[in-house]
């Protein structure tokens, strides 16, 4: 690998690389703030079936989590629009032109300023880390050191 650090959303099972967790999110669903659930604090996953999801075109494993969670729940999954980014299903969601669970750091922002709205649904519970990742054995270079040993310190 020609790699100093990188930052991914899971554990690599490279034996040749190390993660380092520097992270915690969650995923959450969002909202136009103008959508019926919008009034909503919490939702079940039931309550979703009718819903039209903007989904991430990337095969991940919080997709596949999400769609076992609905499955489980007996709860039908519409995913008709796939975006290649989140920042494309941030727009869409927007725009009204559906809802989305999205890692919640993402949309972060978004929520604060009021141009989405957070609903909490009762059964989704599926955690985010993010980690850094290096060559097993590796000296870092400075400046990535020292950004670890911040990220550390937060």
């Amino acid at each position: 690998y020609r790699l100093d650090l990188g930052a991914i959303s899971y554990v690599p099972r490279d034996a040749q690389l190390q993660a380092t967790e520097i992270l915690k999110d969650e995923l959450t669903l969002v909202v136009n703030p103008k959508h019926l659930l919008a009034k909503k604090r919490e939702v079940d996953v039931a309550e979703l079936g009718e819903e039209t999801f903007i989904a991430h075109s990337v095969e991940s494993p919080f997709r596949r989590r999400v769609i076992e969670l609905f499955a489980r729940n007996r709860t039908a999954l519409h995913m008709p629009i796939e975006m290649p980014t989140i920042e494309s299903i941030k727009r869409f969601v927007q725009m009204g032109m559906g809802v989305a669970i999205v890692p919640r750091m993402c949309v972060h922002w978004e929520i604060e300023h009021g141009w989405m709205k957070e609903v909490k649904v009762r059964q989704l519970n599926i955690p985010r880390h993010v980690y850094f990742v290096s060559r097993r054995g590796a000296r870092l270079p400075h400046a990535a050191s020292e950004l670890m040993r911040i990220l550390r310190e937060e």
